[in-house]
């Protein structure tokens, strides 16, 4: 009868004392990843002073050297005005600049009212069609 027997490699003590560091280097390069995302992020800030007003100050908008375009919110539908003609749409207010043939100083009249985002896309439109737009009325209710 022959002896068969499993030799096991002898045991060496050091192997057992090395800790398992792939918890800690995922959790170390989750970390890397998050610092350097976010410590990239470079803000874009436009410095804006408004003018300091009160509520006894006005500027009149009816000037004769001066356009007025103005928008308002009336039903929860924004109403374009180019001096004293109306437009629903913000094309035909652009339109209608358009075929003006002053090359007078711009004023938007804002309700204030309207949304800020539509004010942006009003500005937007202007500065795309190389208006400058020289001063902006807010009125208040």
């Amino acid at each position: 009868m022959t002896h068969l027997m499993l030799s096991l490699p002898p045991r060496n003590t050091a192997a057992q004392l090395v800790p398992d560091l792939t918890a800690l280097l995922d959790v170390l390069f989750i970390l890397l990843v998050f610092l350097l995302l976010t410590a990239a992020v470079k803000l874009n800030m436009l410095d804006v002073t408004l003018p300091d007003t009160g509520k006894n100050t006005s500027t009149p908008v009816q000037q004769a050297d001066v356009q007025v375009l103005s928008i308002r919110l009336e039903h929860n539908k924004l109403q374009y005005a180019l001096e004293k003609e109306s437009f629903t749409t913000l094309n035909e207010a652009i339109n209608a600049l358009k075929n003006s043939k002053e090359s007078l100083p711009l004023y938007l009249a804002v309700d204030q009212q309207v949304p800020s985002g539509e004010l942006v896309k009003l500005l937007a439109k202007l500065s795309a069609e190389k208006y400058q737009v020289a001063n902006i009325l807010v009125k208040s209710d």
